[in-house]
């Protein structure tokens, strides 16, 4: 069950009267944009940053801020402050370090980070949901060479983020590539298989040597495999 921390913002109730929850909805104490920054300027408070500051921090911002989970165990379902459901909450395995959440919505599946759980919760637009957590982690008031540094590890840490990526997706193509060449192989095996069989019938029996596809299968296979696991090991092979 997720209940409101004491002293925090109290939650809307139930999305299920409409009515009741505006009414609710407007009790809340939005967080104010008045020093917020517009998109374009060089010193805005911009997600990258935030999220970056945020990062292995949400659970408390999320207490702090109104939103108490009572498990933060991705395989546990707990009630949902947000649209009201008993079970149909729950926390992703990231969700200390992001924030991320998944709830069932009574088959209106909803899922998201850190700030759109503000957002399902509260019904907080994106705006409202960063000057809240920029608020709470003390970032409203850094100047622009504060901002600039945090903004150089987001950027840093995306650019790694992507590099991971690639380096899956490489990785996941030459896994592909050994693949193929193993199901080739054993078809040119089951080839030979058959000669030999043939052979038996017709000739009184021979050993059938192996072909040169199934050499050539075998040795590509082998080309294959090394570039697989070199690239595991960083090291590039010819």
């Amino acid at each position: 069950m997720i209940t409101a921390a004491a002293g925090a913002l109290s939650p809307p109730q139930k999305r299920g009267n409409p009515d009741s929850y505006h009414t609710a909805k407007a009790s809340i104490s939005k967080p104010s944009t008045a020093n917020y920054s517009k998109s374009g300027e060089n010193n805005q408070l911009s997600f990258s940053i935030v999220r970056q500051a945020a990062y292995g921090k949400w659970e408390s911002i999320h207490r702090a801020l109104g939103i108490q989970l009572v498990s933060t165990s991705h395989t546990k379902h707990t009630a949902c402050q947000g649209c009201g459901g008993k079970d149909r909450f729950r926390v992703l395995p990231d969700y200390g370090n992001t924030g991320k959440w998944f709830c069932g919505g009574g088959g209106d599946q909803q899922s998201g980070d850190g700030f759109s759980l503000l957002g399902h919760v509260f019904g907080w637009n994106p705006q409202e949901q960063l000057k809240a957590v920029a608020d709470y982690l003390g970032l409203s008031t850094l100047d622009n060479k504060e901002r600039d540094k945090i903004r150089a590890i987001a950027e840093k840490q995306a650019r790694e983020l992507q590099a991971a990526i690639a380096r899956k997706d490489e990785q996941a193509r030459n896994d592909s590539n050994v693949l193929t060449m193993l199901e080739n192989l054993i078809d040119e095996i089951r080839h030979r298989q058959y000669l030999q069989r043939q052979a038996v019938r017709f000739n009184g029996g021979y050993i059938a040597e192996p072909t040169i596809d199934e050499v050539n299968t075998a040795q590509e296979l082998n080309a294959a495999i090394l570039e697989s696991y070199a690239h595991k090991s960083g090291v590039d092979y010819v």
